[in-house]
């Protein structure tokens, strides 16, 4: 038997609520990236291209949390949105580090979205 499995479920839970809150660090900082970079990319339109490329970072984070989260994927997928995109620019940089509302509310409404359809897609392709 494997390590995790022996771990009881608050052990569980802290060690995913840990790992959640490295992976949103980490999340925070890509997402922050790409704003700039659809920014420089479409001046006019930024907030419409960073949701573009937003939805296709999301389907990658998906499919990372789906990889390493097997027991709660979607829960870790609304946590780490929020960690990511409300708490820690909040902490560091304050209410001027939050993205735009509209922006905010796509990203962090596609990732669990995302995160439970590349789940759907897993699990099928596991049974073919």
């Amino acid at each position: 038997m494997s390590k995790s499995t022996n771990l009881s479920t608050s052990q569980q839970l802290i060690k995913h609520v840990l790992l959640w809150i490295v992976f949103a660090y980490c999340y925070q900082s890509a997402i922050s990236l790409l704003v700039k970079m659809a920014l420089d990319a479409q001046p006019n339109n930024p907030v419409i291209t960073a949701f573009v490329y937003a939805l296709g970072f999301n389907i990658l984070v998906a499919h990372l949390i789906t990889k390493y989260d097997k027991f709660w994927p979607v829960i870790g997928s609304v946590f780490i949105g929020l960690v990511g995109l409300v708490v820690i620019p909040f902490l560091l940089f304050g209410a001027s580090g939050l993205l735009t509302l509209a922006l905010l509310a796509g990203i962090l409404c596609s990732l669990p979205v995302s995160t439970y359809i590349v789940g759907l897609i897993k699990v099928k392709h596991s049974k073919n």
